[in-house]
């Protein structure tokens, strides 16, 4: 009974010292140049350097564009394993960072922030350019509808279309083409029949397949006599 007594006391520190800890190869990885569209997949390696079990608890993409996976949660003292997060590159441009948050029971690093980042480049893109993109109409009579030209450029590669048009009743626009090659621009009648006198200030939205900016705005304003 007495040896058994000894023996516990003698593990007890053991067993209250075990405990797991988890050490990444990098919290951070660069994938570099992709394409936008592109899927990228990135690998961050870890193992279990303490002397208990380690228990993945939860991990949490900072945003819908980035997804992970593992194949199991719990890890022997000594064994390694790897987080998989797959980044969805469409919608993004230039350089980006993502985070991924992983939670544990290693009690001295209990939350661990990963990052991937690299450089999403756009190979196949139309860009509106609209000039100008501010009408300052003046003073008009209320019965003499006035017309204005402005430009819409192309500063893409592939065509811009022009996919709808918003704006007040009392404007209307002439369009000679609904589509703009590149590096080219056409030119817009922008037709204003008042129906009221007093100050009018309104916005023309025009919705294009510019994925960055897919709404151009273009301001009116006009004083109605």
């Amino acid at each position: 009974m007495k040896r058994s007594i000894v023996i516990a006391l003698i593990l007890l520190p053991a067993v209250m010292l075990a405990k797991p800890l988890i050490k990444f190869k990098s919290t951070t990885v660069d994938f570099g140049e992709a394409a936008s569209g592109d899927v990228v997949d990135v690998v961050f390696e870890f193992e279990n350097a303490g002397t208990d079990v380690l228990r993945i608890r939860n991990i949490i993409a900072a945003c819908g564009c980035t997804t992970t996976a593992m194949t199991k949660q719990e890890y022997r003292p000594g064994e390694k394993g790897k987080i998989v997060a797959k980044f969805h590159t469409a919608g993004y441009r230039g350089k980006v960072v993502k985070t991924i948050t992983v939670t544990t029971n290693d009690s001295s690093a209990p939350e661990i922030r990963l990052a991937l980042s690299g450089t999403v480049a756009i190979k196949d893109f139309a860009q509106a350019d609209l000039k100008p993109d501010r009408l300052l109409l003046g003073r008009v009579p209320a019965s003499k509808p006035i017309a204005r030209k402005v430009l819409l450029g192309n500063l893409g590669n592939i065509d811009l279309r022009i996919i709808e048009v918003s704006c007040s009743p009392e404007i209307s626009l002439e369009f000679k083409t609904n589509a703009v090659a590149p590096r080219k621009s056409t030119e817009i009648i922008l037709r204003f029949s008042p129906f009221d006198r007093g100050v009018f200030n309104t916005m023309v939205k025009i919705r294009t397949n510019d994925y960055r900016n897919p709404y151009t705005f273009l301001q009116v304003e006009a004083q109605v006599d």
